[in-house]
């Protein structure tokens, strides 16, 4: 029979064969998904057509129908070899161990988690193989290398990074030189034999790195990144390993006795093959070979009878272990979300290691609920495996029992106390495992990183389906939603295809009807203060659970839905996953070791030294005993750093090393110092490393493995009014007060003083409309501010009000800022706080009194910020409400477009990609199908040649100019998507570039966006920070703009303005056609801009005396009112109708759309002052308000628009007040 089947197998070897070849070749570098996508839709089926064609009709293909690779490519026995010495036991480990040992190339290992270099030391220390380990980073690697080729020894690179030393090209490549029977390869000048049995492994830590083709063609590159459901059992190995350490023992010998007997039979069988091939005459005669295959089949029978009797016993293990799938199944999951956490921020990286760890403390936090497990002496446990036979020459083990448990009944747990017992382990896991990632998040992720968790583990215990949370993430819109009825008189536009969207859940069918038959009662629960605790109208408030009203928030109410996430997490999770409990330092220190260093985020006014020093002082570590070193990493610290490391590694001590982001170049060179001296360190040895996070989350600044072997603390301040301000007053002291000669004006003054630092620290959270840019404002500003103030009251004899606002706002605070605009603000600031009325109780803030310094001492001033400081809100920051409501749904934005960039990524164990590719190539085609033709230029320049002579000559010229812009914008558009259609296709190499260009579509960002992407859409586009699709469709209505502004080359009576590439050109276009019809010099002209009491553009049936009309301009931070809302009377500005001046907005109109707006050119008046921004009137009813192109503010900025005001100028410069060109 086995005859038979070896012959058939024989016939199939050639498909078979070609087949394993191309896996070899090719698989490598997939995850699993795609590994049987590329084997099942393309290999097996390409191989099957070619061999079926090659055969004819009714031939025999040469190739199983069922293909098993690893099969081929391995045996048995040798799997088994692999797992003994430590290769995981799942699927997609065996096939990277098949291609490791049987490709020609080198291979190059991708081994995040270590797993592969543990399996290739173990299977390479064999004796003869020497292996050596090495890393391009030592001086004798190079010597090493020679001696292990020349004797045939085992040699591997580890920890490499994205280059390889040129030195080792040839040895890569395979260039061997051939002289006579042997081969020589060249290192650097040096040519050394080529031994044949000699083996190198390249082996990298890098999660994702990015080879060159060269290196990717010259070595056989293997993706040992771990997989779900391989983590999933290695982690129930470790469950049962810590819960029934008796299960774990008896499966651990009966795994090594099954991996024993199917190497003995390996032995066995190669043994009777070769003393058949050599037996010599008539083999029946032989008796020594007949004896030999009588004991071989008797040692077969015993080891298939202890198999058997082995298997029974494993399966009934097996069912136990079962039982604790779930705590392993939580656990992978939660490995995942780690794992995906470093796609936020590059700072958020943690090794398999530390998790395990972790894991296991989880496990230990619960031991007292475990369930007792009584033992009766009398019986016998499993009655199997014979005892005294031949088990050691088999290789077996012999007895399957446990040493602890042989000859003893264990009396098994019942299923219910082992789903409670799960049920605690779960929690206890996940509550600790959380905790470990929370400590070392910074304060805006860390609800972000806890709603990922939520929604994960309820997709995973199916209590969400993913579409349900795709609808929560991605608040999709209604490509054709329809009229809104009676909906419009109060709902913004933007909401209603989100609603039409969510008629697509069968819970949510009719919403858009039953809106607007209730339209009152909804309009009710849309204006109410707090809509999540509102009652629904109708029957929903019945139907919809409480993440029925998320994903209604999200389309309604979006700046509710952070407040409403805490609540829904707290509700499902616990409170402890949104409450987070102080950083306990002594708590901290429980789980360092002196193998784990601990990594302290370094943040504005959080020193982590003191936590050290002061825990250090309670074990006797200080700088006294002389084993505590704190060094500020700078130039010439790195000597020291190292020796001292060495000296506490060895003899115990705490070395704190501040400051490492300035050492970047030399942190890779403490990270490999760290793992040659934490092997063998003393117990009391400690290392704790601080830094500064890069700028941008991700730009990377620490070495990717070090942060992964790190405890990580980002201990940030609390952001809020109050506590600035109690930090700020704690600067000072009563002796402090007393040393001025001033005490009571003094303390009137450092008390504002310290209000304008809270609340300049404190705007920075309502994003661009608090300041345009990042300002690091810190406590040395304030610091200093306050002994300027003492030298200026003791230097005079009244307080010099101008003098100190000028130091403070202009040299001080003012150093840090850029933006003129920002600078406007802050002196706004010191005009409002710092001046005669600080003397007299005037109010800081609604309902905030400067207090009487006179009848109160120093330390009273805490307790009057205690009792009196109102709760925190906009207007204490001299703000809107609306921008409270801006800041909360700009933060509900970014927390779910950080989990679709996770998501959408390919995180956890990685699904196949069928669908992913299938959204690609709908937008691709999308895209294509509505993409216009370019601007005929030449056409074009024909048309504008005659009329560049006439009055309109500088209008028709931004025309030509804009025209070519976006020539090359849809050039740019229509190449990189054919390029990428190409790539899909296989017909071109996928190219970074078409990387990023599909990562944007997943997304639906618009290419390029990301500033480390290599598209070139965003830098050949407008600034902009609408979706794909709004910024595609609004590409489509600039174009229209530019084919009916170019039919005739005639200026549109009144201009989209937002629709330009550059509309400072159009502004400056008007004043060159007044300054040519009126002869005034254009270096002596500006603009001004009146609001029209026109409302719609198609209106407009003339043009405006010198200027233009321009409209689709928003107004945020304020509102201008029309019509009925207007108490005055038009007036004429030229031949134009204007009224109207700024008022406060109403609440949720977070933009409102301003009328047509007049813009003028004006000759510059004497009493204008010229600035960076433009021309400052100085007037008082006249608001100098900046308009920018979109809400993201700074570097988009565009032009001064002048508009009129009867409150106090500073009201708006306050609250933030611009022209915005475009909705995000």
């Amino acid at each position: 029979e086995n005859i038979e089947i070896l012959r058939s197998d024989k016939q199939l070897l050639m498909g078979d064969v070609l087949l394993a070849s191309a896996f070899i070749s090719y698989i490598g570098p997939f995850t699993k998904p795609f590994r049987m996508k590329l084997m099942d839709d393309s290999f097996v089926p390409f191989l099957q057509k070619a061999l079926t064609a090659a055969a004819g009709e009714g031939g025999l293909v040469p190739m199983s129908e069922a293909s098993d690779v690893v099969k081929i490519l391995c045996t048995p026995a040798q799997t088994a070899g692999w797992n003994t010495d430590g290769l995981p036991a799942d699927a997609v480990s065996t096939e990277n161990a098949c291609i490791v040992v049987n490709s020609a190339r080198w291979p190059l290992i991708i081994d995040p988690q270590l797993q592969g270099i543990k399996w290739i030391r173990n299977m390479e220390s064999k004796p003869g193989r020497n292996l050596q380990i090495v890393r391009l980073s030592q001086n004798d690697y190079l010597r090493k290398l020679e001696r292990s080729l020349e004797n045939g020894h085992s040699f591997l690179i580890e920890n490499l990074g994205e280059s390889l030393d040129a030195v080792i090209t040839p040895l890569i490549q395979r260039a061997a030189i051939k002289r006579g029977h042997k081969q020589y390869i060249k290192l650097g000048d040096t040519e050394i034999e080529f031994h044949p049995d000699f083996k190198l492994y390249l082996h990298t830590k890098l999660s994702n790195p990015h080879y060159p083709p060269e290196i990717q063609a010259e070595c056989t590159l293997i993706n040992f990144t771990v997989t779900a459901a391989g983590l999933e059992d290695q982690l129930l190995a470790l469950t049962v390993q810590k819960e029934r350490p008796d299960l774990a023992e008896m499966s651990e010998k009966l795994v090594a006795q099954q991996n024993g007997f199917k190497i003995k039979m390996k032995e066995l069988e190669d043994n009777i093959l070769f003393k058949l091939a050599t037996a010599e005459g008539d083999i029946t005669e032989d008796v020594d070979l007949i004896e030999g295959l009588e004991e071989t089949k008797r040692i077969s029978n015993d080891i298939q009878e202890k198999s058997e009797q082995a298997l029974i016993t494993q399966d009934r293990i097996k069912i136990t272990n079962e039982k604790y799938r779930p705590v392993a199944n939580r656990s992978s999951l939660l490995f995942f979300l780690m794992n995906d956490l470093g796609k936020m921020h590059t700072y958020y990286l943690y090794s398999l290691a530390a998790f395990t760890i972790v894991f296991y403390r989880g496990i230990d936090y619960c031991d007292d609920t475990k369930p007792q497990v009584f033992v009766d002496d009398d019986e016998d446990e499993d009655g199997g495996g014979d005892e005294g036979e031949d088990a050691d020459e088999e290789g077996a083990e012999g007895d399957e029992g446990s040493t602890a448990t042989k000859g003893k009944k264990i009396r098994e747990p019942t299923d219910e106390e082992l789903e409670v017992r799960c049920r605690i382990l779960i929690d206890s896991i996940t509550m600790t495992v959380f905790n470990y990632i929370r400590r070392g998040l910074f304060e805006v992720d860390k609800l972000t990183v806890a709603t990922l968790l939520t929604l994960k583990i309820a997709v995973n215990d199916e209590k969400l389906t993913q579409e349900e949370v795709d609808y929560l993430i991605q608040a999709k819109s209604s490509a054709d939603p329809g009229n809104m009825g009676p909906l419009h008189e109060w709902m913004p536009e933007i909401v209603w295809p989100k609603i039409k969207a969510l008629e697509a859940l069968k819970r949510f069918q009719g919403l858009g009807d039953n809106m607007q038959s209730d339209s009152d009662d909804w309009m009710a629960w849309f204006d109410a203060e707090a809509p999540e605790l509102a009652k629904l109208p109708g029957d929903y408030q019945k139907t919809l659970n409480s993440f029925d009203r998320l994903i209604l928030l999200r389309s309604l109410r979006p700046d509710r839905l952070t407040t409403s996430l805490r609540t829904y997490i707290a509700e499902t999770m616990g409170n402890d996953y949104v409450f987070q409990p102080p950083f306990d330092m002594p708590a901290a220190y429980e789980e360092t070791s002196n193998q784990t260093p601990v990594f302290f985020v370094l943040f504005p006014g959080v020193d982590p030294t003191p936590l050290v020093e002061s825990l250090g002082a309670t074990l006797g570590v200080s700088l006294e005993n002389g084993n505590f070193i704190n060094i500020s990493m700078g130039q010439g610290q790195e000597k020291l750093a190292e020796n001292v490391l060495q000296k506490f590694a060895a003899s115990g001590g705490w070395v704190m090393l501040q400051n490492c982001h300035l050492m970047q170049s030399w942190v890779p060179r403490l990270e490999r110092l760290l793992e040659v001296v934490q092997d063998g360190a003393h117990e009391g040895f400690r290392c704790f490393i601080s830094a500064e996070p890069p700028p941008m989350a991700n730009m990377k600044n620490m070495p990717e493995s070090l942060l992964q072997s790190c405890i990580k603390v980002a201990n940030e301040a609390p952001a809020d009014i109050k506590s600035n301000l109690t930090r700020a007053w704690a600067q000072f002291s009563e002796e402090r007060v007393t040393s001025c000669s001033k005490p009571d004006e003094f303390k009137a003054c450092l008390f504002s003083l310290c209000w304008f630092h809270s609340i300049v620290l404190g705007r920075r959270r309502f994003g661009q409309q608090g300041w345009s840019r990042k300002y690091s404002f810190n406590n040395g500003d304030l610091v200093i501010c306050s002994n300027v103030l003492t030298a200026y009251l003791d230097a005079n004899d009244q307080v010099p009000w101008q003098d100190l606002r000028y130091i403070f706002g202009e040299i001080m605070y003012g150093g840090h800022i850029t933006d003129a605009w920002d600078r406007r603000t802050n002196s706004t600031y010191l005009e409002v706080l710092v001046n005669e009325g600080l003397l007299c109780g005037m109010e800081l803030a609604p309902g905030f009194k400067s207090p009487d310094p006179a009848t109160m001492e120093f330390n009273d001033y805490y307790a009057y910020i205690k009792d009196v400081l109102p709760a925190e809100a906009p207007p204490q920051f001299g703000l809107h409400p609306n921008a409270e409501i801006g800041y909360l749904t700009n933060s509900a934005d970014q927390l779910f477009m950080t989990i679709l960039a996770i998501q959408g990524a390919g995180g956890g164990g990685g699904e196949g990609g069928g669908s992913g590719e299938d959204m690609v190539k709908g937008t691709m085609t999308d895209l294509m199908e509505r993409l216009p033709e370019d601007f005929e230029m030449i056409t074009l320049g024909l048309k504008a040649e005659p009329l560049m002579e006439g009055p309109t000559a500088p209008f028709v010229t931004v025309a030509v100019q804009e025209c070519k812009r976006m020539n090359t914008l849809v050039g740019e558009i229509r190449r990189s998507l054919i390029e990428l259609d190409k790539g899909l296709k296989g017909q071109l190499n996928m190219s970074q570039a078409m990387e990023d260009l599909v990562t944007a579509f997943t997304l639906n960002q618009w290419p390029g966006r990301n500033p480390f992407s290599l598209c070139r859409w965003e830098g050949m586009a407008w600034p902009s920070l609408k979706a794909l699709d709004a910024q595609f469709a609004d590409m489509l209505l600039r174009i229209q703009q530019l084919q009916e502004w170019t039919e005739e080359l005639v200026t549109p009576l009144s201009l989209w303005l937002p629709g330009l590439f550059n509309p400072t050109a159009f502004l400056t276009a008007v004043m060159q056609v007044t300054a040519r019809r009126t002869g005034a010099p254009l270096d002596k002209m500006t603009t001004e801009t009146h609001i029209s009491t026109i409302m719609d553009a198609s209106t407009i049936d003339y043009y405006p005396e010198d200027g233009a009309f321009v409209h689709g301009l928003f107004l945020e931070g304020a509102r201008w009112p029309v019509g009925d809302d207007i108490d005055d009377d038009p007036y004429m500005v030229a031949n134009v109708p204007v009224n109207g001046y700024l008022t406060d907005g109403r609440l949720k109109e977070l933009m409102p759309a301003l009328p047509v707006m007049y813009i003028r050119a004006v000759p510059v008046q004497p009493t204008w002052e010229p600035s960076a921004v433009g021309y400052l009137r100085h007037q008082e009813d006249c608001y100098e308000c900046p308009v920018y192109i979109t809400s993201f503010r700074g570097p988009t900025y565009t032009f001064l628009a002048t508009m009129k005001t009867k409150d106090p100028k500073s009201k708006w410069v306050l609250t933030g007040t611009a022209i915005i060109m475009q909705m995000n």
